[in-house]
């Protein structure tokens, strides 16, 4: 009973252990005329999920963007409309933008969604951690290319 009772715990544990450092083995992208046409994962991007993931503090995107058709009377207005992003980007320049903003603007105010290292004001819990998963990138673009005019 009590070694069931530990191998739960050792497996909980080990899963936990795993899910607070899936975000430190980035996978690797290239740069291609300030986009990155290839997908970060072998799954197409969910836009339910990229949209739940924008409106959501795991995003955070409201804090400065006005999004269209998302009910919030607390939209920033620092970043851009996204009204219309999805006529206005490729889905790999869009994942540039996400993914490291700062290639494109070196003094962006936009953090880089996917990127672990040479970040600055980071908290220490947060050091050598991207804020977004791969798939989550590629769920965020998937819904990004909705917004069209």
């Amino acid at each position: 009973m009590y070694f069931k009772l530990f191998m739960i715990i050792l497996i909980n544990f080990c899963i936990f252990i795993y899910s607070a450092s899936a975000n430190n083995a980035l996978i690797n992208y290239q740069i291609i005329d300030y986009a990155i046409p290839l997908s970060l994962t072998s799954v197409s991007g969910n836009p339910e999920s990229g949209q739940k993931i924008v409106i959501s503090r795991e995003g955070n995107c409201l804090a400065c963007h006005q999004i269209p058709n998302i009910v919030d009377k607390f939209q920033g207005n620092i970043g851009p409309s996204l009204a219309g992003v999805g006529n206005r980007y490729t889905m790999g320049e869009l994942r540039l933008r996400l993914v490291d903003p700062y290639v494109i603007n070196s003094k962006s105010l936009m953090p880089a969604f996917y990127k672990n290292q040479n970040l600055i004001r980071v908290d220490k819990k947060y050091t050598g951690k991207s804020i977004l998963t791969a798939q989550q990138i590629e769920d965020v673009i998937s819904w990004l290319a909705t917004l069209k005019n």
